[in-house]
Formats: structure tokens, sequence, C-alpha cells
């Protein structure tokens, strides 16, 4: 099949998300696949110093170039969308689409042959109104977030609204995510297929990072972004009541967030690191943490980490929310409140000293969410939203020839 994504983050930055490993798998399965992620603008010009806008403009040159099995590039779009929304909410028209240039839209997907697509898959709600500009057999709708809260540009829901209408099919990774969006259009078929993992890749340890050797254990590790979806506030009570633990967080953050633990000496910011070194910081923690804060977001989310620990054979620590509860996975220990986390984690790590835990059974819940099986899944679900759509074709044509 030509499979085209219309997604939120461009591939080979600091965050491998979803799109990025089933782009990989259904290539791998044997399909042409075109990844194209949110445009940059001439805006974007003013930050080039910083590394992911350099590297988003780099892929935007290269894309003229690329071709294969797997194809992945950024987009130029001269009218960003926080003034495009803006107009689309009032007049219908997406600039932020219509205005790629450089080439142009129609002309990129010509270039790459991919005027034609068996599946075109959208997460990100920006790029409403790309349909226009491919002849789609089917139009699935991804959403991977509450994007409008998350951003807080409810814009984003006219967006939402518009694609949900044209979709033949939605997939959501969260059961609120799909509630969320099924208002916009409730007859359409949907499922929920939450965030898997690379399990060949995190299930795989390694030597132990010669910055986690002077950290004393019993180690918790957090890996993801230091935002405002993280509670910093439950993380330092954490690091107050049990002094004995170390602390590992990875990943990006601000100045003021390392601040805020100071005077803390088992807290340890070790900033970003590689994905591909990830599992080896995993394979040398006791514990994983997700410590997630009040924000709306949090509500919906998939979290892609969740199994990420698990096929390093963590026992995980998470705050406890509907989606996850849902899933009843064994080996996650829920708490409520950041008071409720120190006893959560004594909890993991009394267990885990009474041998109670096992790493073999935690591993083969995460290696039942592999990339593979999702992208499967995908496939399996646009062929019977093909059929039904044919189905509905013929049926169409069928009294009209009666």
């Amino acid at each position: 099949m030509n499979i085209l994504f219309a997604s939120h983050t461009y591939i080979g930055g600091p965050f491998v998300v979803g799109s990025h490993h089933l782009a990989r798998e259904l290539s791998k399965m044997g399909h042409r696949v075109f990844h194209l992620s949110t445009s940059v603008t001439p805006a974007h010009l003013l930050k080039m110093k910083q590394r992911p806008i350099l590297d988003r403009f780099r892929q935007w040159w290269n894309l003229r170039k690329m071709n294969g099995g797997l194809i992945h590039g950024v987009p130029l779009s001269l009218v960003p969308w926080n003034v495009a929304g803006r107009i689309f909410q009032k007049t219908g028209s997406n600039w932020f689409v219509e205005s790629i240039r450089f080439p142009k839209v129609s002309k990129l997907l010509k270039r790459h042959r991919f005027t034609e697509v068996d599946l075109l898959l959208i997460d990100q709600p920006y790029f409403v109104g790309i349909e226009k500009h491919v002849k789609a057999k089917i139009v699935i709708y991804r959403p991977t977030d509450h994007y409008a809260e998350m951003s807080g540009d409810f814009t984003v829901a006219a967006a939402e609204r518009e694609i949900a209408g044209k979709a033949h099919g939605m997939i959501a990774t969260s059961e609120p995510v799909l509630l969320s969006v099924r208002q916009y259009n409730e007859d359409v078929p949907a499922i929920v297929l939450e965030n898997g993992v690379e399990f060949e890749h995190f299930s795989q340890g390694g030597p132990e990072p010669e910055e986690l050797r002077e950290i004393p254990r019993p180690r918790a590790i957090y890996v993801g972004a230091v935002d405002e979806r993280l509670d910093l506030k439950a993380l330092r009570i954490l690091a107050e009541r049990r002094p004995d633990v170390s602390l590992i967080v990875i990943g990006p953050h601000s100045a003021t967030a390392a601040v805020s633990f100071a005077g803390l000496a088992n807290v340890f910011f070790l900033g970003q690191k590689p994905y591909a070194e990830l599992p080896s910081y995993l394979h040398h923690a006791d514990l994983a943490l997700l410590p997630l804060s009040d924000h709306k977001a949090n509500r919906g989310r998939s979290p892609m980490k969740l199994y990420e620990y698990a096929a390093a054979g963590l026992p995980i620590v998470v705050r406890e929310t509907p989606e996850l509860l849902r899933r009843g996975e064994r080996f996650l220990a829920f708490y409520n409140g950041s008071e409720d986390l120190v006893r959560a984690v004594g909890e993991v790590l009394d267990r885990s000293s009474r041998h109670a835990i096992s790493k073999d059974e935690i591993r083969g819940a995460a290696r039942r969410q592999s990339w593979k099986s999702k992208a499967e899944s995908i496939v399996d679900f646009s062929r019977r939203l093909r059929e039904a759509a044919e189905t509905k074709k013929n049926m169409g044509a069928g009294v009209v020839k009666s």
C-alpha cells in the first residue's frame, strides 16, 4: 500500500512518538510510507539556533531528494497555524496547508508518488484539508491526546471536527481521547489502539552508564519531558521522605525545574539522552516512575514510556487515571496524590526485596504491546473500513441502477 502520515512530530528529533514507530513497522511490512510532520514557517527562522528548528529546516531541504520505502520530512508553510487556525475557524480554508511552498503540497506529493494513497493517517489537526490534495481510499483520524486542552488553542477543535466528519474511521490512543473526538462524528467506526513499545530495543540492556555508577541504589527513574504534565511537587516530597532512594530524571528540563530540588542530594537530573541509550539506563534502575500532575491533558494520555519501562522489566509507580486503570496491567502500582506516592514506592521496593515481583511477567505484558502488532491492527482496521466503503458504494450503485 501507499500510506501517508500527516503527523505532529518529525522523525529524527529528541522525541520518538507513535507515528514514527508505526511508519517504520509499516515500511518493514513492505508498504510505501511517507511520514509528513508539522511544517516549519518563516517565523521559525528567528529560532534557527535551536537544534530542533535547524533539524526541521534541514529535513525540509532534504525532502526534495529523499526516496525509498520510508520517506519522512518537514514541509514549509508560509502561514503559521496561530494565524491559519483563526482563519480556518471563520472560513473553513486552511492556509497552513494551502500555503505549503517550495514545493507546493500538490507537487510535493506528486514528486514522491503519493497523490493517490491507500491510507491517509492524520494525527496532527493542523493538516486539516490535506485530504483535498491527495486521493485517499481510506482516511483515518488518529488523535493521540486532548490536543486543544494541551495547547490551549481551541481552533484545533474546529479542525478536529472537520477531519472527523470526513474520516472513514478513527483510532484513538486512549478511551478518554476517543470519547472526546466521537462527539464530532458518532457514526464513524472507531477503536482504541494504545501506544506500544519497540520491545526488542527496550528489552535488551547494556553496560551500566558511567554517570549511574556513583548513584546509590535503590534507583527510581523517570524518562520524559519535564513540563506541566509532570508532578514535580510529588517528586520533591518523595525525595524528602525517602532520602535512601535515588531519584533519576532523564529528559529535557528547564533550569528552574532542577533548582527546585536544590539541597536534595538524592535527586539527579541527567538531561536528554539519545533514544538508543535509554534501555541501558532503565535496566540499571530498580523501579520506574510516572508521576502525572493534575493537568487536564493527563486524563487522556497513553504514555509511551509505560510499556518501554515494562519491556525493561521495571515495576511502575503511576498516578491513577481512569485510562490506566482500565488496562488492568498487574505491573502498575497506583497512587493518588503527592503524599500517597511515598507509600506506593515503599511497597514496590518492599515487594522487590522479597522477590515478589517477576520481571519476566512484566516483560511478557510489554511484549504483547509491540509496535509491530499495532501496525498489523491498523492494516486490518483499514482493510475492514475499505470493505465497508466498497459495500456501501456497491449498494448505492444498485439503488441507482434499479
